[in-house]
């Protein structure tokens, strides 16, 4: 504890696991996780922020039942910054110009499949909750 630094921000996120066809707002057996993670900016890049994601989210669906697919490839997925009126910006990719705006904004961030419908998704429950109880909202 002594060493302890306190982060820049924290970046909450939802993530839902991509699955080859989404037949309803989220399938039966697709995973989903309410996350976060700290950042500190003198030392993250974009690079870094997706190495670091990309490993948080490989270690949670490695040892939980709950998801399908077992690694994560962040190429299968696309990424949403959410505002205070529930409203969100979309990137294909984590580069320069998403990280920018993740930094500039400090929102909320979905991460779900390239076939995944975010608008149908803003009134299942699962996003009400992450949005009520774990967002960057205040």
């Amino acid at each position: 504890m002594e060493n302890f630094e306190s982060p820049d921000a924290k970046v909450e996120y939802l993530f839902i696991e991509r699955v080859e066809k989404q037949e309803k707002t989220i399938n039966d057996e697709q995973g989903y996780l309410i996350g976060f993670i700290n950042l500190f900016f003198k030392e993250v890049d974009y690079k870094s922020f997706k190495i670091l994601i990309q490993d948080q989210l490989n270690l949670a669906v490695k040892y939980s039942d709950y998801f399908q697919n077992r690694e994560i490839n962040l190429d299968d997925y696309k990424f949403a910054l959410v505002d205070n009126e529930n409203n969100y910006q979309i990137f294909d990719v984590i580069d320069e110009f998403f990280y920018e705006a993740l930094v500039a904004s400090l929102r909320n961030l979905m991460i779900e499949g390239k076939n995944f419908d975010i608008e149908e998704f803003k009134y299942h429950d699962i996003f009400y909750d992450w949005y009520e109880n774990y967002s960057n909202r205040f």
